[in-house]
């Protein structure tokens, strides 16, 4: 299949793509092109293939969009560069008791906090942070921590900057004792 000069290889396990697929993903990526940045979640994408998902969070890089729902799970690609405004304190409280915002690392993060502190009581959480080495777990595990260190002090430390630094300080310092416990190593991890 060839779309705006870039040959794209598609077939199914037998070898064979079915005709009507192979035409709706090529309609999907000449008509949609300029618009595959802002699907926020790929399982709005249609036709859903590997083609078309990577052609999507390839489109969301290109723009700085380095957050992007999968129904329930969050992709992140990691920016190889840092992006102080992604995580910054005015961010953090933007998505702290938000309604609705972008996908981030601080949405699933808020999400995860309202159930631990639900009305009807607390709901225990996990959050799965997985992904190749260099793919950038521990910096998204730290911000997490600092997310979390944030939106739980009262909102007086949170002006204090000096004592949310603090608390920040010894939640992350905590870190290399948290990965001891939940480190593995597989095929991709040595």
């Amino acid at each position: 299949m060839q779309v705006q000069g870039s040959v794209q290889e598609v077939s199914s396990s037998d070898g064979c793509l079915n005709d009507s697929l192979e035409d709706e993903i090529l309609a999907f990526l000449i008509d949609g092109e300029a618009q595959l940045h802002t699907y926020d979640d790929l399982t709005k994408v249609n036709p859903v293939t590997p083609t078309t998902v990577l052609r999507c969070l390839q489109a969301r890089y290109s723009v700085k969009v380095f957050y992007t729902h999968a129904g329930c799970t969050l992709v992140a690609l990691n920016p190889f560069r840092p992006v102080p405004e992604l995580y910054s304190l005015d961010v953090m409280k933007e998505y702290h008791n938000a309604a609705q915002l972008k996908p981030h690392i601080f949405i699933v993060a808020e999400e995860a906090y309202r159930n631990v502190q639900g009305q009807l009581g607390p709901v225990n959480q996990s959050l799965v942070v997985s992904g190749e080495s260099g793919a950038g777990k521990t910096w998204t595990s730290r911000c997490l921590m600092k997310y979390y260190a944030t939106v739980a002090a009262p909102s007086s430390v949170v002006e204090s900057h000096d004592t949310v630094e603090r608390i920040e300080r010894r939640v992350l310092d905590s870190n290399p004792i948290m990965e001891a416990f939940g480190m593995t190593v597989g095929l991709l991890s040595f």
